[in-house]
């Protein structure tokens, strides 16, 4: 059989750190930041151009909303007045025309 021995952590942690950093070099850590840099300024800017998009679009949504209401409201008052027209005017031709 063969015997588990537990590593030591703060023994394995300086491995992982050794290994880590002798895996990588300066000038690679240091393109790797600019890199990320890079990359984190673009979706930042990206994040700021939908959210204005949003905005913008949210605000057209809202304008339209608005409109159409207006016109619905327009259009029901229409309604209603041509409506009683048409019942006056039944009446004073005395036939039904409207229901």
């Amino acid at each position: 059989m063969q015997e588990i021995v537990p590593k030591d952590p703060e023994l394995e942690s300086n491995e992982t750190k050794a290994y880590q950093t002798s895996e990588i070099n300066v000038s690679e850590i240091i393109a790797i930041l600019k890199n990320m840099k890079i990359e984190e300024q673009e979706l930042l800017t990206q994040r700021k151009k939908l959210q204005e998009t949003e905005n913008e679009l949210r605000t057209q949504a809202m304008t339209e909303i608005e409109e159409k209401h207006k016109r619905l409201a327009g259009l029901k008052s229409e309604i209603t007045y041509l409506q009683k027209k048409c019942s006056e005017l039944e009446q004073a031709l005395g036939i039904p025309v409207y229901e």
